[in-house]
C-alpha cells in the first residue's frame, strides 16, 4: 500500500511538474495578425479549394477573411494577451455579415452552401491553434439563409443612403422586404432569386471612399511613342516580377492587373511608372481600374495586395521613387481592388448561374 501510494505522490508530481514547465514553454509570442490570418488562410486553400466551384470558393475565401478580422476584433484583448480566446462562432458570423455591406447580393446566396463547412473548419482548426478556441454552433440552414435576407434588406436600404438604424425603430420595410426575398417549399426555405435581382436592378454596392483619391486629369495627352515605350517596360518588368515571386502566387489575373495601371496611368494622367504617386494610383483605381481590366475568378481574393507587392519590386530595381510614402498612403486600396473586382464578377453572374451556387 505504502509503495503504491507513494508512486501515485510522485506520479502527481509528475504531472504538476510537467504542467508547470509546459505553461512556462507555451508563453505565446506577440500576436501578429497578417501570421495568424495568413496560416488559417492557408489550411483553408489547401483542405477546401477543389471542393466547391472556383467562383464559390473565392467567395467563401472572401469571408473567411472577414470573419477571421471579426473573431479578433471581437476578442482582442484576449489575442494580444497570452489568454486562449474563445470565440463565439455564431456571433463573429453574423456581426461579419451586417459588415459585408460593399458586397453584391449574389455574394450572400452564394456562401450559404459553405457556411456549415467554414463553421467546422474553424472549430477543428481551434482545438490545435493555442489563439483561440471556438465550440461548434448548432446549425440552421434555415436560420442563416433568414440572415441572408435581412442583411441583403438592410444593405438594399442603406445603398440609398437611408438611416437603417431608424428604419428598424420605426417600420417594418426591412422586415417586409426580406420577406419577399423568401421563397417557401416543403423542406427548406430558398431564396427568390426573382424578385431579388429585380429589386436590386440599378442599384451597386457602396465601397467605402479612398481619402484623397482625386487627380486632376492630365491635360497634355501622352505620345503614342512614350506609350509604346511604358507598355513595353510593363511587360518586361511583370516578367521579371512574376519569375521572382513564389510560384503560382502571380497569375495571369494579376499580371493583367498590374498591367492596367501602366497602361491607364499613362492614357487617363499621362504618368509613366516612374512619375506614379500614392493619389494618382488611388484615383485611378477608383475611377478607371475596370475599364482597363477585366477581373477573372482565379486568385482573386488578396489580389489588391499585389499592387504593393510590385511597387516594393519596382522600388528595388530602382525603377521608382519614393517606396514608403506610397505604401503608406495606400491604405486600404488593396481591399477596394479585391472588393470592386469580386462585385464586377458577381454582378455579371445570371440568375441561373446565381441558382446553381445557391
Amino acid at each position: 500500500m505504502k509503495q503504491g501510494k507513494s508512486a501515485q505522490i510522485k506520479k502527481i508530481k509528475h504531472i504538476n511538474q510537467k504542467q508547470h514547465k509546459k505553461q512556462h514553454e507555451e508563453k505565446l509570442p506577440p500576436f501578429n495578425y497578417d501570421e495568424f490570418a495568413g496560416f488559417l488562410r492557408a489550411r483553408y486553400y489547401l483542405t477546401h479549394h477543389d471542393k466547391y466551384s472556383r467562383e464559390t470558393f473565392e467567395v467563401a475565401s472572401f469571408f473567411l477573411d472577414d470573419v477571421i478580422a471579426m473573431m479578433v476584433n471581437q476578442n482582442f484583448s484576449a489575442f494580444t494577451s497570452n489568454e486562449r480566446a474563445t470565440v463565439n462562432l455564431s456571433e463573429v458570423m453574423q456581426a461579419t455579415l451586417v459588415n459585408s455591406d460593399d458586397k453584391d447580393w449574389r455574394y450572400f446566396v452564394m456562401l450559404v452552401p459553405v457556411l456549415y463547412d467554414m463553421q467546422k473548419f474553424i472549430v477543428k482548426e481551434s482545438s490545435v491553434n493555442p489563439r483561440f478556441v471556438a465550440q461548434e454552433p448548432k446549425f440552421d440552414i434555415n436560420f442563416w439563409r433568414m440572415i441572408m435576407r435581412t442583411v441583403m434588406a438592410i444593405n438594399f436600404f442603406k445603398w440609398q443612403g437611408k438611416d437603417v438604424a431608424e428604419m428598424m425603430k420605426t417600420s417594418q420595410a426591412i422586415d417586409t422586404l426580406q420577406f419577399k426575398f423568401l421563397s417557401e417549399n416543403e423542406a427548406d426555405d430558398d431564396f427568390n432569386l426573382a424578385v431579388i435581382h429585380e429589386t436590386f436592378k440599378g442599384l451597386s454596392p457602396v465601397l467605402r471612399s479612398l481619402k484623397n483619391a482625386e487627380v486632376e486629369e492630365s491635360t497634355i495627352s501622352i505620345t503614342d511613342s512614350v506609350l509604346e515605350t511604358e507598355l513595353a517596360y510593363a511587360k518586361i518588368k511583370l516578367g521579371q516580377f512574376k519569375l521572382a515571386s513564389v510560384k503560382d502566387v502571380v497569375s495571369d489575373n494579376v499580371t493583367a492587373m498590374l498591367y492596367a495601371f501602366h497602361e491607364g496611368m499613362a492614357k487617363e494622367y499621362g504618368l509613366t511608372h516612374d512619375s506614379w504617386s500614392a493619389e494618382a494610383l488611388k484615383a485611378f483605381t477608383v475611377h478607371h481600374l475596370l475599364d482597363y481590366w477585366r477581373p477573372e475568378w482565379q486568385d482573386l481574393d488578396g489580389i489588391g495586395g499585389e499592387l504593393k507587392s510590385y511597387l516594393t519590386f519596382l522600388s528595388s530595381k530602382q525603377a521608382i521613387t519614393g517606396l514608403k510614402d506610397k505604401i503608406d498612403n495606400l491604405d486600404y486600396v488593396d481591399r477596394y481592388i479585391d472588393v470592386s473586382a469580386l462585385n464586377y464578377l458577381l454582378a455579371d453572374m445570371s440568375i441561373d448561374d446565381t441558382a446553381t451556387r445557391a
